[in-house]
């Protein structure tokens, strides 16, 4: 009897635990994606990308342009990862397939940045000229109901070639600060070298 009472509380535990407040999202890129041509599609010619939903307790570094090696910056969460979106020729702009997660709730926001491979042939390794998108920006929302998700499109609906309505990755990885300082002193002396001459 002591067995069946202690297995009808762990029962009880359990489905509270399902109950608690969540984050349920799909979320998904389906319009595809294009380079920086606005024409081009994503993968033209095969590679990959890399796609991750982000959560930030503020949303204050949203409009804030990431540094080599870096997928996230200040106090963002990768909460979400799908790598490798298949090319085919079908659909050569890397459509990103729907996925979805339940986490335990936070109030913050969430939004997607999707990759190209960049200057190599490994979208993990962000270097310098590594181009991305960044999806729109949405508050979390307390959801306990994981087969009722909320939707995510990381598409905003930019009309790309032909006509579709993919997204540009317009963004670029950038040097850190030290690195760019240290751009900038070279850039000033060759400039005081080239006026003294002068």
């Amino acid at each position: 009897m002591k067995q069946f009472l202690a297995l009808c509380v762990a029962s009880a535990l359990s489905v509270s635990v399902a109950l608690a407040s969540q984050i349920n999202v799909e979320w998904s890129g389906l319009d595809g994606f294009v380079k920086i041509d606005g024409e081009t599609p994503l993968l033209d010619n095969g590679g990959d990308t890399i796609a991750y939903l982000i959560f930030s307790p503020t949303g204050s570094f949203y409009d804030d342009w990431l540094e080599v090696g870096s997928f996230t910056i200040g106090d963002e969460v990768i909460l979400g990862t799908i790598r490798d979106i298949p090319y085919n020729f079908d659909d050569p702009y890397g459509a990103v397939p729907a996925f979805t997660l339940a986490l335990p709730f936070q109030a913050g926001y969430i939004y997607a940045r999707i990759f190209d491979e960049g200057t190599t042939s490994n979208p993990l390794d962000l270097s310098l000229g590594t181009w991305y998108y960044q999806g729109p920006i949405v508050a979390t929302v307390n959801n306990t109901t994981p087969a009722n998700p909320n939707i995510y499109n990381m598409n905003t609906g930019s009309a790309g070639i032909d006509g579709f309505d993919t997204d540009v990755l317009n963004r670029q990885v950038i040097p850190e600060p030290s690195t760019l300082a240290f751009l900038a002193l070279g850039g000033l002396a060759l400039a005081l070298r080239r006026r003294v001459i002068a």
